[in-house]
């Protein structure tokens, strides 16, 4: 497989992944350049924290190269701005004054952010959820359903998104990286919703908790909630009923509403992200 390919490749298994990196690719180029138009490379940034998946092709938190010495480790410190900032960016090198290098020539960039997705998770994998699903499949959101029934959790019913048939493992997906998920619980059993809620709430909860149901169903669980010991500021944060608005009472209909309200939450998570990035450590 030549370079180019594996490349590609490998940036697909980052995304795919949920994996943070920065894909880069050099756009133009005049004179002496040490690649050509078209040469790509990958950085991630060193993980922090739990560590993240480890890849073998990754020994320097970089993968591939666009012409080494000074002006790759100048494309590297855009790199980590990127990340910084969680955005894109185009860059013009200019290799003997600014890169220390002899060729003398022109070489310009584009810096590629991929971020990691914000985590869907729902409860439930009724007809809301399958058509939810369906709506934010071409969406920049990792989506997992959870659910008992393997008939109504399947991989026909919901072929883009993660399974996970057991509530109690569905509950740890969904507060593990808290700050970048959105939980919604929309089950069959106001019963199992209850419970589901109590255990989201006791740990820490997702930075967006949402129950689908009647401004009636939201008095009678809130009270079972306040009753069963969690913290009655703590239950009003639970979003109930969903949505942006009166789409109409059919599935596809409420999920076009549910899905609108989760992308803005989704997008208000990624600026409060870029907003409280510090700078990123220099060295790779």
């Amino acid at each position: 497989m030549d370079e180019s390919r594996l490349i590609l490749r490998t940036a697909a298994e980052l995304a795919e992944a949920g994996e943070e990196f920065v894909f880069i690719t050099v756009t133009h180029t005049q004179g002496s350049t040490p690649r050509a138009t078209g040469a790509k490379m990958i950085w991630r940034p060193p993980p922090t924290g739990a560590p993240a998946r480890e890849f073998s092709a990754f020994p320097n938190h970089s993968f591939g190269t666009i012409g080494g010495g000074q002006f790759e480790h100048l494309v590297l410190d855009a790199a980590r701005e990127c990340v910084r900032k969680r955005t894109h960016a185009v860059e013009r090198f200019v290799l003997g004054a600014e890169a220390e290098q002899c060729c003398g020539g022109v070489m310009e960039v584009f810096l590629e952010y991929h971020g990691r997705p914000v985590n869907v998770v729902l409860f439930g994998a009724g007809h809301v959820a399958q058509s939810l699903s369906e709506i934010l499949a071409p969406s920049p959101v990792a989506l997992t359903i959870v659910d008992d029934r393997p008939e109504w959790n399947s991989a026909e019913r919901y072929p883009m998104a993660q399974r996970v048939a057991d509530w109690k493992q569905g509950i740890a997906v969904a507060t593990r990286e808290q700050a970048s998920t959105l939980a919604l619980v929309m089950t069959c059993s106001h019963d199992t919703d209850f419970e589901i809620l109590r255990e989201l709430l006791a740990k820490r909860p997702p930075a967006f908790v949402g129950l689908i149901g009647s401004k009636s169903k939201r008095v009678c669980l809130f009270g079972r909630l306040v009753a069963s010991g969690i913290d009655e500021h703590l239950v009003q944060t639970i979003r109930c009923p969903i949505g942006v608005g009166d789409t109409g009472k059919e599935p596809h209909a409420v999920a076009i509403s549910v899905a609108a309200q989760l992308l803005i939450e989704a997008n208000t998570l990624r600026a409060a992200a870029r907003q409280s990035l510090p700078a990123t450590n220099k060295t790779d």
